[in-house]
This record gives C-alpha cells, structure tokens and sequence, in this order.
C-alpha cells in the first residue's frame, strides 16, 4: 500500500470514529425530555394523560438543585388575578442524582376529567406524581388551575430541551366563571 492510500485510509478511519465520539457526547451533554407518551384514557394511577421521563446531563445533574414549580400568569394584565406567585409541586430534595450521578425522573400528570372544587370553589385541578430513577423518591402533588374550563393543553414532547435551566413540561390554558383567562406553566427549573 503506498503512502497516498494509507494517508487516506486514516483520514478516513479518523473521520468515521471522529464523528461517532461526537455523536456519543452530543448525546450526554443534552439535558431534556427523553420519553413522552400520551395516554388518551388514563388508568386511576399510573400512567396519567401526560407521562415524562426526564433526563439531565452529567454537567446539568451536578450544577445545582432542580425543583418543578407551578407559575400561574393571567393573559391580561388588568385581571384580577388572585395567586401569581410560582407554587412549588415537587421540592428539590425529591429531584437529586441517582447511582450514577445523573438527575433521571419520571413524571405524570392529567386525569382525563379535572378535579373540580381543588382548593376553593372555581379552581380545578390536575394530578402530578414524580419518581426518581434509581433513587426511591418519590412525590405526588396538585396542578391548580384557576378556572373550571380548560381551553387548552400543551405538553412538551420527547426531545424538548432544557434552556436556561428551565424546561416547560405543560401548559394550561384556562378560563374561569368570568371570563377571565390564564395561562399555567409547569417547569422544572434550577433553584
């Protein structure tokens, strides 16, 4: 074999493995939403309508503390909006790095019907359950929406990013007995 040839012939082989090992760590240093199923006629636990697994880089899983919060906006600014501070559904201390180091969790939400009534008369609400990969945690919690009527739901899907150490998992779109509407967003968030 002349020297041209075997030049090629590593250059090659260099590229092919190159590429692989980008690939590779392309993979791991993603952080987001890994899974996503949606589940149109829910069982009374698992899974729910909506249903996640979440997984962190090795670099986003050991920079700080996560916890998935509940941030309630109203869509006009002059609506009498009653509880716009962020509710926490799933504390910091449940969301912590399995075996491996790497933060790795399930979540479900949605019953097929809201809960009405949740918390006062007008507000409906949506379960949240949370389950630690390979760390024997676990939470359940409540969505509360501020509105009986649920004009839209937006899940993200399977391949959704974490951005700015936020990742929106759900939003609600809800109107209330006076017209009122408000936009709900459920997000894992760095503390």
């Amino acid at each position: 074999m002349n020297i041209n040839r075997w030049y090629i012939l590593v250059v090659l082989l260099a590229t092919c493995l190159g590429s692989a090992f980008t690939v590779k760590s392309a993979e791991t240093a993603i952080s987001g939403i890994i899974d996503y199923v949606y589940e149109r006629n829910p069982q009374r636990i698992t899974p729910k309508m909506y249903n996640w697994e979440v997984k962190l880089s090795d670099a986003d899983s050991r920079n700080g503390t996560y916890e998935i919060v509940q941030i309630t906006e109203p869509s006009k600014a002059d609506s009498m909006a009653t509880d716009t501070e962020p509710k926490v559904l799933v504390e910091s201390k449940m969301i912590v790095p399995n075996r491996d180091g790497i933060i790795d969790f399930k979540l479900h939400a949605g019953d097929k019907e809201p809960t009405q009534h949740m918390g006062r008369q007008g507000n409906s609400g949506q379960p949240i359950i949370f389950s630690g990969r390979g760390t024997g945690k676990g939470a359940s919690n409540w969505i509360v929406l501020p509105g009986t009527k649920t004009d839209r739901v937006i899940p993200s899907a399977k391949g959704t990013q974490l951005v700015a150490s936020r990742l929106r998992l759900i939003q609600f779109i809800v109107s209330n007995d006076k017209g009122d509407k408000f936009q709900v967003n459920v997000i894992l968030r760095r503390k």
